[in-house]
């Protein structure tokens, strides 16, 4: 064990020499694995012995010095023994470590001394050991604890077993460690582990945990490997992170702890679970204090039955139970589905605000509405969007119904889709503006009311027509408008084949096929003007009742019913005009090529009407 010297008080007495074996007996850990003796040997009798007794032990670059109250020599087993007092100190040049313990045995054959009974050691500005003993092997220059042990220094403490380390104790291993550790913000943590290195440099301590279980504010954390650093209160687990507290369990590949900032970090295949919610991410970062979880991901989803949030970055606030969600946002519900760039989710109350781009698909309306923000409440299954909102709605070959308005209301229960201010619905050839109008889904209707006009245009068949009225109800088949029905007051124009006619009344319908002016009725006060310019001619029929029927070459025929009269206004070939006037109960009209051709007048009044080419 290099050089040895022994100082004393007293004198060992004559012919002393070095010993063990007393001591290997008592101490039976101080003998090595298999050295345990059946029975206990007979302890041969003292060289020796000293009190107030120092011993020293040099190497180099190391120095052992041993005090004792009182010593005793075996020489013949080499060994020397130490009861009461004992302390041993380790020094190379600046670092320095001391043990105390009640006994101590120096085996010279071995190069290793083993203390027992109350063993102590100090090492750096706050570590210390305690066990009950400790065996130092000169050999390979390691300490030894085979048994239970306690380290405790300036942040915590731990308890083990079978711990190791080097003289100057700024490294040790050690198993079935229990540690608790005090965090600078003042939440105590609680570590179990299967085996633990640490290392300690300038006084800050590096623990590496393998197979361990955490506990701190409420959080449990399990892992097959973390690095702990005490004095900065941060913990970095790997290999995969099971974790719960009173309300998540969350899983990751690896975990990140700051302690005294209350946050946690986890990547990698991150899931976080609550009740019946489920957040998923690349990241997540937890902030304890706000009760905040910060999720990135591509996408970090968050899942609750079958609503279904996906996006690049999601903020969920634990305590409110609002989800915050950011960047290529995605919220499903069954077949529905929202797009949008932000997104704002109450869970307490089944509320959805999106902004930026909306998109939402909806069955129940058959299409989807777009804007550039959007309320639904979940549970009542309504909301509105704003933001120039359109709704669209395709079918068939690709025909396609759009309703736009200042704010679009939708009502899913009831398949109904509300546009107040400045509503417009376009179909193919048609368009509808009003300052409000509702769809609904289950009839196929649209209403419309205030100030509404009603365009629509045939290039196929040189056709314009305009209908103006205080409300309209639209009634569709696969997008194509079939009947426009008008229960108040109407006027409006109607252009074919260069024809035009003037139509006013009171009620009335417009019929449509495959998106043809078919035929028009009106059902009061029907006052109709027909003109044809290029012939100059003027028609006017008016009567209680009106139905108009026009082809591709525009109209076609007139029944005028109840109090029926008819004026024509004659342009001749000499440039004299002429004026021709019928009545009656009834008046049937005919036309050819914009012009009447025949007066059909009924039921009780006979007579004709003769067209100016029958008369010429």
């Amino acid at each position: 064990m290099g050089d040895k010297r022994i100082s004393r008080g007293r004198a060992f007495r004559w012919g002393a020499r070095p010993f063990c074996a007393a001591f290997c007996a008592a101490v039976p850990w101080a003998c090595g694995p298999g050295e345990i003796p059946d029975e206990t040997p007979k302890i041969p009798a003292a060289d020796g012995e000293a009190w107030d007794a120092r011993y020293e032990i040099s190497r180099p670059g190391l120095r052992i010095e041993i005090r004792a109250a009182y010593m005793r020599e075996f020489s013949k087993v080499q060994q020397v023994r130490a009861d009461s007092g004992v302390q041993v100190v380790f020094r190379d040049g600046d670092i320095t470590s001391r043990l105390t313990s009640r006994r101590l045995v120096l085996d010279h054959r071995r190069d290793r001394f083993g203390l027992a009974g109350g063993v102590v050691l100090w090492a750096g500005d706050s570590l210390e050991i305690q066990a009950d003993s400790l065996v130092w092997d000169g050999e390979d220059e390691r300490l030894r604890i085979p048994g239970v042990l306690r380290v405790q220094v300036r942040e915590g403490w731990e308890r083990g077993r079978n711990l190791e380390s080097g003289f100057a104790v700024d490294e040790w291993s050690m198993e079935d460690v229990v540690g608790h550790w005090r965090g600078r913000g003042g939440h105590g943590v609680e570590i179990r582990a299967r085996r633990e290195k640490s290392r300690r440099l300038n006084g800050a301590q590096v623990v590496i945990y393998d197979s361990l279980e955490v506990s701190y504010d409420g959080v449990e954390l399990a892992s097959p490997q973390a690095i702990f650093k005490p004095d900065a209160g941060s913990l970095a687990f790997s290999g995969g992170v099971q974790g719960t507290d009173s309300l998540t369990h969350f899983w990751a590949e690896r975990v990140e702890v700051d302690l005294e900032a209350q946050l946690l970090w986890a990547r990698g295949a991150v899931r976080f679970s609550e009740e019946d919610a489920e957040l998923g991410a690349d990241e997540v970062e937890e902030d304890r204090e706000m009760a905040v979880l910060r999720a990135t991901g591509a996408p970090a989803t968050f899942v609750q039955g079958a609503r279904h949030v996906s996006a690049r970055s999601l903020v969920y606030e634990r305590e409110t139970r609002i989800l915050e969600a950011d960047g290529a946002v995605v919220f499903n519900e069954g077949k529905r589905r929202l797009e949008a760039r932000g997104l704002s989710y109450k869970r307490d109350a089944g509320e959805v605000f999106a902004t930026g781009q909306v998109v939402m698909q909806m069955p129940e309306l058959e299409g989807w509405v777009a804007g550039d923000s959007l309320f639904y409440d979940l549970e009542r299954e309504v909301g509105w969007v704003r933001g120039h909102p359109v709704m669209r709605r395709v079918a068939g070959e690709g025909d396609e119904l759009v309703l736009e308005a200042t704010i679009l209301r939708f009502d899913l229960t009831r398949r109904r889709l509300d546009g107040e201010g400045d509503f417009d619905l376009s179909a193919k050839g048609l368009e509808v503006k009003a300052r409000r109008g509702v769809y609904e889904a289950d009839s196929s209707r649209v209403l419309v009311a205030g100030e509404v006009v009603l365009d629509q245009r045939s290039p196929e068949r040189d056709y314009t027509s305009r209908l103006q009225a205080d409300s309209m109800v639209v009634a569709m088949r696969d997008n194509h408008v079939v009947q426009i029905a008008i229960p108040g007051p109407v006027q409006g124009k109607v252009e074919a084949g260069g024809r035009l006619n003037w139509i006013e009344g009171r009620g009335g319908r417009v019929f449509m096929t495959d998106d043809d002016l078919e035929r028009v009725e009106v059902d009061a006060e029907a006052d109709v003007t027909h003109r044809h310019p290029e012939k100059g001619e003027v028609s006017r029929f008016r009567g209680e009742r009106m139905t108009l029927y026009f082809d591709e070459e525009g109209l076609r025929r007139v029944l005028v019913m109840g109090a029926a009269e008819l004026v024509t206004r004659l342009q001749g070939e000499d440039g004299e005009s002429a004026v021709n006037e019928v009545s009656g109960e009834e008046l049937e009209i005919r036309f050819v090529d914009g012009s009447i051709s025949e007066v059909r007048i009924g039921p009780d009044i006979e007579g004709s009407y003769y067209s100016p080419v029958e008369e010429r």
